[in-house]
């Protein structure tokens, strides 16, 4: 038996560590029964599928995706592969399985393995820049990728079609229910695809209340380089137009009927055979700004806009001459030259001998739809101008930090692909200093909505960069809940490098480069904390340069300064990497050593090796301008917790210590005891 020779034992060896999902699963008449699952696949499902069947385990749409796709392996007796769209807490994940048939001993087994794949958002981002548009308008507009997949639509859509963004977001179109003639409708998405706009397509489709209605449809093909990666679909309602034109075929007063019943609903034209105007409608004439009297009798060269050529209307006219309806848009002019474009029908009628003695023209205002097709190619294009062209680093994340776009500029600083980017955390772009200051922001953004902060960034070679973030949170369109931060940021290096300066030359001694008396008093809580934490104890040595005055008269300031360099640096090599070494003015310096022991003994021995060493170091004198010199220096000695709790009274005990050591034999040390006072 193949679990014999495949125990879990040896599936643990090869995929316990996988990151991947693995699954080792047994055929079971039309199902499949889950044997053994690795740690991820454990931690997705839980140990208690183990012996279930998928039908017992999954939902029945992806019960359906994976058994069908197990059954194409088993059948073929080979490897099979496909990928899948699952869409979790409004993020999208792409999956790619990989199925491997078994067979032993009459038994059928499969060995299913799947991982996620980068899935590409570019055109969700271009969305991000477009959607305001349609939040507010009466037409449905859809937004579909080329694998017929339904990436967005705006609230009059949803609201259309009874939908939950949610719910539909990324499923395949052709097989949602609202969909009357999925073959029709593909059909000319297919032909968008190849990058053709197409315009007044009719589509009937089911609406929340289980009622036919029909729309005409412009298909926009939407281009990522020469590659069509989506097609925005725009969808007027024409359900009563519709109507009331097979009412006018089927009715003997048809014209009259028709005229009075879409009065209301569109502009119409009654022409006779060579293109009079005989009759318009109360609709027209508001629309086009002409009288009833300046129309009639009149061709209708007067509203015509120059938009279309000549052979434009002799292919009108030479179809419906035969008979035919002609549908299309064409763009008019009102009186005052405004451009006035229509959903155009062109309907011939025929006396009882079947010849044609009137034209009907049905006008369907598209005005509004062609002024929003401009002005998304005017946002594409002015998205285009500032992405591509501005220095600033523009990023878009959602309320957990996660990059939802990235402009040209910041791809480029970094070094990343966009697609490395995208769906990633912020943080993966920062240093671990400034990953723990944006999270810390985050939680605190809503409140304040619009603010800057400072973060080290980190590109992908290692490079490290200072950046103003300014950022602005806004409301999350798409999920009509959380919310988006737009944020642009500018290196700051060259302002951080100063900023730096100024700082070190704060708490720092010009001279030595050793920190300073500030340094010192900003630093001692940090490290009194410490000592307290771990139960140790601190000590403070002051030390003074014995007789540094004669090597300033005999030798000058310029030399006086070099030896007070040189002194700073004997005493750093004196001392451990945890203790510190201020200048404290002139020649006189604080050693603070940290980690002692408590034990009185025990911490004069440890801090007797280190003023042992400032000896010896000293002692062996350092050069300037060809003269040795090898000073001494007088230490006097206080203990934390012993001889005071505060630094003033730290430095006050050492410095009597110091001055007994100098009123009697200098080039010595004396610890603080309260005989010295």
């Amino acid at each position: 038996m193949l679990l014999q020779t495949f125990p879990k034992s040896q599936f643990d060896i090869l995929f316990e560590n996988s990151k991947d999902f693995v699954f080792f699963m047994e055929k079971d008449g039309e199902d499949y029964r889950y044997i053994h699952l690795n740690k991820s696949s454990i931690e997705l499902l839980s140990d208690k599928v183990i012996g279930k069947t998928v039908a017992e385990v999954m939902k029945d749409r992806d019960c359906e995706t994976i058994t069908s796709n197990y059954h194409k392996a088993v059948e073929k007796m080979e490897q099979v592969s496909y990928q899948d769209y699952i869409y979790v807490l409004s993020e999208v994940k792409k999956y790619e399985t990989t199925v491997i048939p078994v067979f032993d001993g009459g038994r059928t087994y499969v060995l299913a393995q799947t991982k996620e794949i980068a899935f590409a958002r570019d055109i969700e981002d271009k969305y991000l820049f477009m959607r305001s548009i349609f939040s507010n308008t009466f037409l449905s507009t859809v937004l579909v990728s080329n694998e017929g997949r339904l990436l967005e639509a705006n609230p009059q859509f949803l609201e259309e079609f009874n939908l939950d963004m949610n719910e539909v977001r990324f499923k395949n179109l052709f097989e949602l229910d609202f969909i009357e003639n999925p073959d029709q409708l593909r059909n000319y998405l297919e032909d968008a695809y190849k990058g053709n706009g197409l315009t007044s397509k009719i589509l009937t489709l089911i609406d929340k209340h289980e009622t036919l209605r029909s729309f005409t449809a412009t298909f926009s093909p939407l281009l990522q380089g020469e590659t069509v990666v989506a097609v925005f679909m725009i969808l007027q309602d024409v359900t009563q137009l519709i109507l009331q034109e097979k009412e006018l075929r089927t009715t003997s007063n048809g014209l009259s009927n028709f005229q009075y019943a879409i009065n209301s609903v569109a502009e119409i034209i009654i022409m006779d055979r060579n293109c009079k105007v005989l009759e318009v409608n109360d609709r027209f004439v508001q629309q086009m700004g002409f009288t009833r009297e300046e129309l009639i009798g009149n061709s209708l060269e007067m509203i015509d806009s120059r938009t279309h050529s000549k052979e434009f209307f002799d292919d009108i006219f030479a179809l419906v001459e035969k008979g035919e309806v002609w549908r299309g848009e064409i763009c008019n002019r009102t009186k005052n030259g405004a451009p006035y474009w229509a959903d155009t029908t062109f309907i011939p009628f025929f006396d009882e001998n079947g010849d044609i003695i009137q034209y009907i023209n049905v006008y369907y205002d598209i005005s509004e739809k062609k002024r929003m097709l401009t002005e998304l190619r005017n946002i594409e294009h002015m998205f285009k101008l500032i992405t591509e062209n501005t220095n600033d680093l523009i990023v878009v994340t959602n309320e957990d930090g996660i990059i939802l776009y990235v402009s040209d500029a910041y791809t480029e600083k970094l070094g990343y692909e966009r697609k490395d980017l995208l769906g990633q955390f912020y943080t993966a772009v920062l240093t671990s200093e400034s990953k723990e200051t944006w999270s810390d922001e985050l939680e605190s953004m809503a409140e304040r909505k619009n603010s800057k902060i400072d973060l080290i960034h980190q590109a992908k070679n290692g490079q490290k960069f200072w950046a103003e973030c300014n950022y602005t949170v806004v409301q999350d369109y798409i999920r009509n809940r959380g919310m988006q931060i737009i944020m642009v940021a500018r290196e700051i290096n060259d302002r951080k490098e100063k900023e730096n300066q100024l700082s070190f030359l704060a708490f720092h001694d010009s001279l030595t480069q050793l920190p300073n008396r500030r340094y010192l008093h900003k630093e001692f809580p940090r490290i009194v904390e410490i000592s307290n934490i771990s139960s140790e104890s601190l000590a403070v040595l002051y030390v003074d340069g014995d007789n540094f005055k004669n090597v300033n008269d005999q030798f000058g300031h310029d030399v006086g300064d070099e030896f007070i360099i040189q002194f700073g640096r004997a005493l750093m090599r004196s001392v451990r990497a945890n203790d510190l070494v201020v200048r404290m003015g002139g020649d006189e310096f604080a050693i603070i050593l940290t980690g002692l022991v408590r034990d009185n003994i025990k911490r004069k021995q440890q801090v007797n090796q280190i003023i042992e060493r400032i000896n010896q170091n000293l002692q062996q004198g350092w050069m300037i301008s060809k003269q040795l010199f090898a000073p001494t220096a007088s230490i006097g000695v206080a203990f934390y917790p012993d001889h005071g709790v505060s630094l003033e009274k730290l430095l006050s005990s050492s410095d009597k210590a110091l001055y007994n050591v100098k009123a009697s034999s200098k080039n010595n040390y004396t610890i603080y005891s309260p005989e010295l006072l």
